[in-house]
């Protein structure tokens, strides 16, 4: 194998370590947020009655969907990276081998370091953070040099807009978690 061949074998296989840790997570948040969010809405449509029951069910269902529909698009578009990995190599490696100045970054951004600082099995896991860092500068070259690299780009995405689907439907499930005990509070009452 060339050098060429074993620094894009690396970039693959180092987003595909993270894509596949992001979509274990995701599927867990998935289930986890499915059933606090319509156990906390079936709570709230138990617990109130009149007006505010039918606000509570369209806040409800839109909130809920919200969290729910970013779980699932979280882990939608990390099991993307998962099925397109060929072509993900061949647009790693022709973008490599094309020696334009975003051969560079994606030099920079996949370099693991000697020493095994930079691998994504170690017990903390913390290069994931910094992968995600350094995609976001990545991620600004999209509209120069990435153009015909539709598959890279779509994993760059991916893994970039991971936290924030995350963190919505985290949000969004505390609350109807906590609106949940509240409203079981009140039916016991």
């Amino acid at each position: 194998m060339s050098e060429l061949d074993e620094l894009a074998q690396r970039a693959v296989n180092t987003v595909t370590i993270v894509a596949r840790k992001a979509a274990r997570f995701s599927t867990k948040l998935l289930i986890g947020a499915t059933i606090i969010c319509v156990g906390g809405f079936l709570l709230g449509v138990a617990a109130l009655s009149g007006g505010i029951q039918q606000v509570w069910i369209v806040l409800g269902i839109v909130f809920g969907s919200i969290a729910i529909g970013g779980a699932f698009l979280a882990r939608w578009r990390v099991g993307s990276i998962k099925r397109h990995v060929p072509e993900l190599a061949t647009e790693v490696r022709s973008l490599i081998s094309d020696g334009k100045g975003s051969t560079r970054t994606v030099i920079e951004t996949f370099a693991v370091d000697a020493d095994g600082g930079g691998q994504m099995d170690g017990p903390t896991g913390g290069s994931a953070i910094v992968l995600s860092r350094q995609m976001h500068g990545f991620k600004n070259l999209a509209g120069s040099g990435l153009d015909s690299s539709a598959r890279l780009t779509a994993a760059v995405s991916a893994i970039t807009s991971f936290p924030g689907l995350v963190l919505g439907t985290i949000l969004i499930s505390l609350v109807f978690g906590f609106l949940g005990f509240i409203f079981l509070i009140a039916l016991a009452l």
